[in-house]
């Protein structure tokens, strides 16, 4: 009986959308460690940016122009912040587009 439960457990922890639900972010976005999901969502952490001439304004004011955005790959707004905390600056790798995921239009 123990075997079967383990089995049950592995399973579960190995179905598709168990792990790291958002294991995509890039490296020189430091990875899954100070990124998250924006919205309304239970795993977001703060608001999505509005949409402003030009770019995007976070919660907190930082506008982020959107030549300067990353494209998202599951369709939200995502971000990564220094530090691991939502008052930290939206990180800005050199020579990269800032770490702030934005949805891509479908046509």
């Amino acid at each position: 009986m123990k075997l079967a439960a383990l089995l049950a457990l592995a399973l579960v922890a190995l179905a598709p959308g168990a792990a790291a639900a958002h294991s995509w972010y890039p490296y020189d976005c430091c990875s899954d460690r100070d990124c998250w999901p924006m919205g309304e969502d239970a795993d977001a952490r703060e608001p999505d940016p509005k949409i402003v001439p030009g770019g995007y304004l976070t919660h907190d004011g930082i506008f982020v122009a959107q030549r300067d955005t990353r494209p998202s790959r599951d369709g939200r707004f995502h971000v990564c912040r220094a530090g691991g905390h939502p008052a930290g600056s939206v990180i800005r790798p050199g020579d990269r587009p800032v770490c702030l995921f934005v949805p891509q239009p479908t046509f």
